[in-house]
């Protein structure tokens, strides 16, 4: 039971209000102590807090090469040691050894000069089809409400799959295999373009529009500015998908690029070729990506700027 006695003359509210505040610094254990007065630090536990170190920039790359190098050495040793079936498994040297004799006898270099040129035209066209129609599509709802279904159908399917009707349709050679790298590359950036044509400002439209801006003007002075951060991140994401549609077409019509050179060394269980293809694939991929996200960061640096 509580023992505090009202003051004559002592308002009501101020009573309550003391009741209560004694009542929350009993329950937090703080009795004796006003409510919300913090304990003083015992044992200079603020002078010993941590601090997180800040890495240098170029540090990250040095880990990252050493990472690799530690990968490759702890790979070579295994093998070498029989802990791993070189056979099966192969190893650093081996594949180098192998990149060597395809240098050497030109192999390689026609392969990686094949997939290329194949990736190049059906990147290119990717990268055209997709800006172009996700600003058509995104822009005029009308469009959208008929090609959004498609596109989400599209969008979900595995492509892969249609091959085989891609090579009924347009034979077996380069076309068949342009067609497969658009399909699997074209709708990452369609629906980034088609989602960021839906993100403009609609406080800037209204600006633009009662100046009298005609659409062309808009689209051009203010659509495409706002879209660069949404084209940047679809054209890193077909970079991958593309290299994707290329291999794959090769698997399929075992053509003389990098796909068709991996097929045939698996099939002679020649596992170092198998390395050394998907060495080239993922040299690329990284290459590309990397530059990708260094125009993603200066776009980024100059719309905050």
């Amino acid at each position: 039971m509580d023992e505090r006695r009202s003051v004559p003359g002592q308002p009501q509210s101020e009573l309550r209000m003391e009741t209560a505040t004694q009542a929350a610094a009993d329950e937090a254990g703080f009795t004796g102590m006003p409510v919300g007065s913090a304990a003083a630090p015992s044992g200079g536990n603020g002078a010993r807090r941590r601090r997180r170190r800040v890495v240098p920039p170029g540090w990250h790359t040095v880990i990252s090469v050493a990472s690799i190098l530690a990968g490759l050495a702890l790979w070579q040793i295994l093998a070498e040691n029989g802990v791993i079936n070189k056979t099966l498994s192969s190893s650093p040297w081996e594949v180098l050894q192998n990149a060597r004799l395809m240098i050497d006898n030109g192999t390689l270099g026609s392969a990686v000069l094949a997939s290329a040129q194949l990736y190049a035209v059906g990147l290119a066209l990717s990268i055209t089809i997709g800006i172009a129609c996700g600003i058509v599509i995104g822009w005029w709802r009308t469009l959208g409400a008929v090609f959004d279904p498609w596109i989400a159908v599209m969008y979900s399917t595995p492509l892969i799959a249609s091959m085989p009707l891609l090579i009924a349709w347009f034979g077996i050679g380069f076309e068949s295999q342009v067609v497969m790298v658009l399909l699997v590359s074209v709708f990452p950036l369609l629906v980034n373009v088609i989602v960021g044509s839906r993100q403009i400002d609609a406080n800037l439209l209204r600006m633009a529009r009662s100046f009298g801006a005609s659409e062309p003007a808009v689209l051009r002075s203010l659509v495409l500015p706002s879209l660069i951060p949404y084209i940047v991140t679809g054209v890193r994401i077909a970079v991958g998908s593309g290299l994707v549609g290329v291999v794959i077409s090769e698997y399929f019509e075992g053509s003389n690029g990098i796909g068709g050179m991996i097929l045939n060394a698996g099939q002679q269980l020649n596992s170092a070729g198998v390395f050394l293809g998907l060495v080239v694939l993922a040299g690329t991929a990284l290459t590309l990506t990397s530059l990708i996200r260094a125009l993603e960061r200066r776009v980024s640096s100059w719309r905050e700027a």
